[in-house]
């Protein structure tokens, strides 16, 4: 009998345990999310997303996407003057 969770979060190696998030109707805002860590990161201001690789367009906030689309929990919100935008969360 297979009892393990079954997630839509990648876990496949490491370099797919960070994915990029593109919020379109927030501006076009740009996270990072890091499954490994637990920490995404809005990275809009240091990263061009056409350097970024594979990128998840959505449509919505990233809390919205981290809960509803990626099923993680116990998402908690940081800001700072002197860093992005974070969220930390788990899985």
């Amino acid at each position: 009998m297979n009892t393990e969770k079954e997630s839509n979060v990648p876990t496949s190696s490491a370099s797919k345990s960070v994915e990029y998030v593109l919020l379109e109707n927030i501006g076009n805002e740009l996270w990072e999310i890091d499954y490994q860590n637990g920490i995404a990161l809005n990275v809009t201001e240091i990263i061009n997303p056409e350097t970024a690789g594979n990128i998840i367009q959505y449509s919505g906030k990233i809390e919205e996407f981290l809960s509803n689309e990626r099923r993680l929990k116990n998402l908690h919100f940081h800001e700072s003057v002197n860093f992005p935008m974070r969220v930390h969360f788990d899985i």
